[in-house]
């Protein structure tokens, strides 16, 4: 498995590459909410914003995406995503495994209804610390998870 920074050419790619993945995995959110959201976190110029607020955007073996924020005492995992067919083969531990080694606890937001991510996250080490709801535009809200992995 590799974990490379993303180059030109997937920052070009980012958002024709998430659009199949984000209709797939958030089959259960109204369409218009999948619209919002990938624009809000694909979009070139939101990307461009996330970028220029520290946010690190990682290739994992070339079928994946992983972006965090590193923070003083914690990193914040903000995307983890594989297509269907390439979950369940060990990308996420192993990213999991990737960031533990800067020694910070790993935080992370997730949709309660995702059942296959939280259960993913659960069993790598992640708790539930809260559940949490955030607008996201036109009266539609994100029902989330708060979670944590402690990093000793």
């Amino acid at each position: 498995m590799s974990i490379r920074e993303f180059n030109k050419q997937d920052f070009e790619n980012l958002y024709s590459f998430m659009k199949p993945i984000w209709y797939e995995t958030y089959n259960f959110l109204p369409k218009k909410q999948v619209e919002i959201l990938l624009d809000k976190y694909f979009s070139k110029e939101n990307v461009e914003k996330f970028v220029s607020l520290g946010y690190r955007y990682f290739k994992v073996s070339e079928v994946g995406v992983l972006v965090f924020v590193e923070h003083a005492d914690e990193i914040f995992i903000d995307k983890l995503y594989f297509p269907k067919s390439e979950r369940g083969k060990g990308y996420a531990k192993e990213c999991f495994d990737f960031l533990e080694r800067a020694k910070k606890d790993l935080i992370l937001v997730v949709n309660r209804k995702n059942d296959r991510a939280v259960k993913c996250y659960l069993k790598n080490g992640f708790i539930i610390e809260k559940e949490t709801e955030t607008e996201v535009g036109k009266g539609l809200i994100n029902c989330d998870y708060f979670m944590r992995k402690t990093v000793d």
